[in-house]
């Protein structure tokens, strides 16, 4: 399907609130607005924002939670043809201070509580930068003089839709800043042909819902995925059902609520439902699907079973936009390999290389690349980053910084981040691998492994585990008892730490770079134990083994 000849995005909205009206798009919480409101809404804001001077390719940031606002402002830039930077509300200090200082926003729409961070980091905004702000701001604010309020404004802003403006397909829609579980963001520039190709493929391949049929959203709208499962369902006609946050305890009770057919899914969201103690409605859900990625493959099959749908695996990134690696569908049955991401799409060429760039052989790990067969699938490159865009484009390949491998058949096998390799005495060691064994331990909710500074070796592998709040847990010797059963003699943590619970963004990924900041700590340490335990009498570990 070549979508060049698709009208953009802006065009697109405008056609559903003709042909959809008075159909519901989006409930949250107990409001409800139809296409047709949701076109209004846009259109006030969009006026808002030419009215505060903005104008095309001028960098407004949205620094606001899940909520109608936040959709009403990300429509209004694409109909004033602005670059939008969805901001990470979880953003604050000096990660803030990077983003926001990097991006050099015109203007951020904020609420009055995060309006404080922004305080904060204000000398690195630009000076002429202005805030349209939800809620009451306090008083002697030293961002008074830019403060606009966005309820007053509102009330004040035509309805009327805002001319046309001209759009060049190369124009910067939006710059996305990566999760930055490894270190800092990268700003990752996404053009207008490309965000409007995004939700025509992610509707028909990923979500799948008919008219009136109901996604379900929980996931920020910063993120990529969510941005697909919305903008997907309002190019199809469909319904959207959005929630501030996931809650585990009553996720399903949403489902049933809002009568949701599919929703998305990280690793560590599936692991928390299925860790929620079963109950007899389990199955009695009407979701049929769950998009996503990372299922942990040792309850893949059970989850599918005990609440009666369907996991479609995929691979991709938000550099990637509108291409995934996914489980192919053959004569309507989904083709499922537990474990595996599935088969790359007839728009993109992916394959496995080593050191050298060489392709190389099913079942040899290595690096993922990707290369599309047509234009305006995927980022332009990361903003203001030119030497970055140059390592990691390289012949029309897109260098991904993952570690994969291959099946005969074309399924590729997701092995986890480059960067999230540890070390350790010449070996090359998977977290990834680490943390999937770990996990099958019956009291074990979740975990992740790092690499901390060793004396004598590169690295050695800390395992921070959180356990599930009904089990008992095991004791740390025992937990590296069972690694060793398990796990290769080289993969055995030294270094084990029980966390009440582990950092992680707004999207569930883990923040493996505080763990590792964090150094050895109070960790139980296997050699301190092995050398209190030492007497003439006792049995040490031969050379080779996890120590």
């Amino acid at each position: 399907m070549n979508q060049m000849n698709q009208p953009f995005l802006r065009h697109l909205i405008d056609q559903q609130v003709e042909t959809r009206a008075s159909h519901n798009f989006l409930t949250f919480g107990e409001a409800g607005y139809s296409y047709t409101e949701m076109g209004d809404y846009s259109n006030k804001v969009a006026n808002i924002l030419h009215e505060l001077g903005l104008r095309p390719n001028d960098r407004v940031a949205i620094f606001l939670p899940n909520g109608p606002d936040f959709i009403f402002g990300w429509f209004a830039s694409i109909k004033l043809n602005i670059t939008l930077i969805p901001l990470n509300t979880q953003l604050k200090g000096q990660a803030l201070r990077y983003i926001v200082g990097h991006a050099a926003p015109h203007l951020v729409i904020t609420n009055a509580i995060l309006l404080k961070e922004l305080e904060a980091v204000a000398d690195v905004l630009p000076t002429d930068c202005r805030f349209l702000v939800v809620g009451q701001p306090e008083t002697g604010s030293v961002l008074a003089r830019k403060i606009f309020s966005y309820e007053a404004m509102l009330v004040q802003a035509s309805e009327e839709r805002p001319p046309d403006l001209a759009i060049r397909e190369e124009d910067t829609a939006l710059i996305i800043y990566t999760s930055g579980t490894t270190g800092y963001p990268k700003g990752v520039m996404i053009n207008r042909r490309a965000q409007t190709n995004h939700p025509l493929y992610y509707h028909p391949e990923l979500i799948q819902t008919t008219p009136d049929e109901v996604a379900y959203t929980y996931l920020p709208l910063f993120h990529i995925t969510s941005q697909g499962v919305t903008m997907g369902s309002f190019v199809a006609g469909a319904r959207l059902a959005l929630d501030s946050e996931f809650n585990p305890f009553g996720f399903w009770e949403r489902i049933r609520h809002h009568q949701a057919v599919v929703f998305p899914y990280l690793g560590a969201v599936v692991s928390m439902l299925y860790a929620r103690p079963p109950r007899p409605d389990d199955a009695d859900n009407p979701a049929r699907q769950a998009l996503g990625a990372a299922a942990p493959r040792d309850i893949w099959a059970a989850f599918e079973r005990r609440f009666n749908l369907k996991l479609l695996e995929t691979y991709g990134q938000t550099e990637w936009l509108s291409i995934w690696v996914k489980h192919p569908l053959k004569n309507g049955i989904l083709q499922t390999r537990i474990g595996a991401a599935g088969v790359a799409p007839a728009r993109a060429q992916v394959k496995i290389v080593d050191e050298t760039d060489q392709e190389l052989p099913p079942g040899t790990p290595g690096q993922i690349v990707m290369q599309p067969t047509e234009p305006g699938l995927m980022m332009s490159g990361y903003y203001r980053q030119p030497e970055l865009n140059q390592r990691v484009f390289k012949d029309g390949w897109y260098y991904t910084g993952d570690m994969g491998e291959m099946d005969a058949d074309g399924y590729l096998y997701f092995k986890g981040r480059m960067k999230d390799y540890i070390r350790r005495r010449g070996e090359n060691i998977s977290a990834f691998e680490i943390e999937r064994v770990v996990n099958l331990h019956p009291a074990v909710l979740e975990s992740a492994a790092v690499g901390v500074p060793s004396a004598v070796s590169e690295e050695e592998v800390k395992l921070c585990v959180v356990f599930k709040p009904e089990m008992i847990p095991p004791s740390p010797a025992d937990l590296w008892r069972y690694c060793r059963q398990n796990l290769p003699a080289f993969m055995v943590p030294r270094y084990i730490e029980f966390l009440p619970s582990l950092p992680h963004t707004p999207t569930q990924r883990i923040r493996k770079f505080m763990l590792a900041e964090a150094g050895v700590g109070n960790a139980w340490d296997r050699k301190k134990v092995k050398r209190s335990n030492s007497s003439p009498g006792s049995v040490i570990l031969n050379r080779g083994s996890a120590e």
